[in-house]
């Protein structure tokens, strides 16, 4: 990533053919659920994209387009990669890390049962291998254990780089998050239409990410058709703006959230 010596330049806004990318995920959809309008966009500058994933989502539920007793693991993974390329990264890399569920004891194999450093120290090989400019990692606001422990690694890599590893020192670190102020909308459509007392029972200032926080907002309107095709590639699993109207839906997917994290 260059820049004309005297200048400032945005990485998100102004993306080059030179630049490297690597989001980083737990599981397969997440990339395209969560960061698939930010890959895109990347792409779209000519970034060299890469998506790193944690898991192969086998603790995932399924559709009903899914036979009972298929291999879920290796369906998602395909999946995953299907995704990734119609959203135009170039290189998927995943971790031999079995998902550990929403909740309930964490099995040994699993992401959350691995020590943090060891799972630090796997994030950091991607790191010196790759030489991202951009991190993008999503910020675990929804509350899956996998994206929190996937959010601390990667925070614990950036935090442990000696300037001796050229990178991830150099790399600018943002987290994709669900602004607040757009999860406060979802409720309010969740407690009008389908009058779920669970939805009744959550607190509006505890979803998503404190808008104060969001540093930075990325028109990507122009990229839902693509966004779109990704999603129909997970055809495992639900989306979670199916059923949404839509203008929550568009919402959703035409505006990127993201925080910089400085470490």
């Amino acid at each position: 990533m260059t820049t004309t010596p005297g200048t400032t330049r945005d990485p998100l806004g102004d993306v080059r053919p030179d630049d490297r990318w690597l989001v980083i995920v737990a599981h397969p959809d997440d990339e395209t659920f969560g960061c698939g309008s930010i890959i895109a966009h990347a792409a779209e500058g000519g970034a060299d994209v890469s998506v790193a994933c944690a898991t192969r989502g086998e603790a995932g539920e399924t559709t009903d387009a899914i036979p009972n007793g298929a291999d879920l693991a290796t369906i998602r993974e395909a999946e995953l990669r299907t995704a990734a390329d119609t959203l135009g990264a170039t290189r998927v890399v995943v971790l031999d890390y079995v998902d550990s569920g929403f909740d309930g004891e964490a099995p040994a194999g699993t992401l959350c049962a691995a020590p943090l450093p060891e799972v630090t120290a796997a994030i950091g090989r991607l790191l010196r291998d790759i030489k991202p400019d951009i991190v993008v990692v999503l910020d675990g606001s929804d509350g899956h254990r996998d994206h929190v422990r996937v959010r601390e690694a990667t925070r614990a890599a950036f935090a442990d780089a000696a300037p001796g590893d050229n990178v991830p020192v150099q790399a600018t670190l943002y987290e994709h998050c669900l602004s607040n102020g757009l999860m406060r909308q979802w409720l309010d459509e969740m407690r009008k239409d389908r009058g779920d007392s669970a939805y009744h029972a959550l607190d509006p200032a505890s979803l998503g990410r404190p808008d104060d926080e969001i540093t930075d907002v990325l028109d990507v309107g122009h990229l839902l058709e693509r966004r779109e095709a990704a999603i129909a590639q997970h055809r495992s699993q639900t989306s979670p703006f199916e059923g949404l109207s839509d203008p929550l839906r568009r919402a959703f997917l035409t505006r990127d959230y993201l925080a910089r994290v400085r470490i």
